[in-house]
C-alpha cells in the first residue's frame, strides 16, 4: 500500500505541476527575492501605530530606530525555520538580517528623497492616492525601464504571498463525515 500512496493519481500529478511553478523554499534566495520586502512593510506597518495608515511609509524617517525588532524577527524566524547545520543557519540568519537592513536603510532614502521634494510616500499604488507607492507589483509599469538594482526593484511585491506550511495529512470525508476510503477518491 506505501508505494501505491506514493505515486500521485493524474489528477494529484496535474495539481503538482501546477503548483509547483509557484512554490519556493522559505528563506530561499528566490523567495526573499519574491517576498521579503512586502514581510518587513507589512510587519513595520503594523508594530508601530505612526505606521499603520496608508500613508505611514513616510514615517520611516521618524520612526526608524524604532524598527530593529522588525529585523531581529525575521533574521531570527529564518534561523528557527533552518534545517541547515548550525554553521549554515548562521550564515542563513545573517544574510536575511543584511537584506532586512538594507530595505529599511532603501526604504529611509526612498522617503527622504520624495520628503525633499513634498511628495508623500504610501505602501501601495491604490490605497490612499496623491502619493508615491512604496511596494509595487512585480510587473509594474512604473519599473519596466528601471536598471536590476535600483532601489525601487527591491520593493516589488506580489499581492499574495501563498503560504507555506508544513504537510498535513488530509482525511476526505463525506457530507454526513463518513470517511472515503483512498481508492474512492
Amino acid at each position: 500500500m506505501a508505494a501505491r500512496l506514493s505515486r500521485p493519481t493524474q489528477r494529484q500529478a496535474l495539481c503538482i505541476t501546477q503548483v509547483e511553478v509557484t512554490s519556493v523554499t522559505p528563506f530561499s534566495p528566490r523567495a526573499l527575492d519574491k517576498g521579503l520586502a512586502g514581510t518587513m512593510v507589512g510587519l513595520a506597518r503594523h508594530i508601530l501605530p505612526p505606521m499603520t495608515p496608508a500613508r505611514g511609509a513616510a514615517q520611516i524617517l521618524a520612526e526608524r530606530v524604532r524598527l530593529d525588532s522588525v529585523v531581529d524577527t525575521l533574521a531570527e524566524r529564518a534561523l528557527g525555520h533552518s534545517t541547515l547545520p548550525p554553521a549554515e543557519a548562521d550564515i542563513l540568519r545573517r544574510r536575511v538580517r543584511e537584506r532586512t537592513l538594507d530595505l529599511l536603510d532603501e526604504w529611509s532614502k526612498e522617503a527622504m528623497e520624495l520628503a525633499n521634494v513634498g511628495v508623500g510616500l504610501q505602501y501601495n499604488p491604490t490605497e490612499a492616492g496623491g502619493a508615491q507607492p512604496l511596494l509595487r507589483d512585480f510587473l509594474s509599469p512604473d519599473l519596466k525601464n528601471l536598471p536590476p538594482n535600483h532601489r525601487r526593484m527591491k520593493f516589488r511585491a506580489n499581492r499574495s504571498l501563498r503560504d507555506v506550511e508544513p504537510s498535513v495529512a488530509v482525511q476526505v470525508k463525506t457530507i454526513d463525515l463518513q470517511p472515503v476510503e483512498e481508492d474512492e477518491v
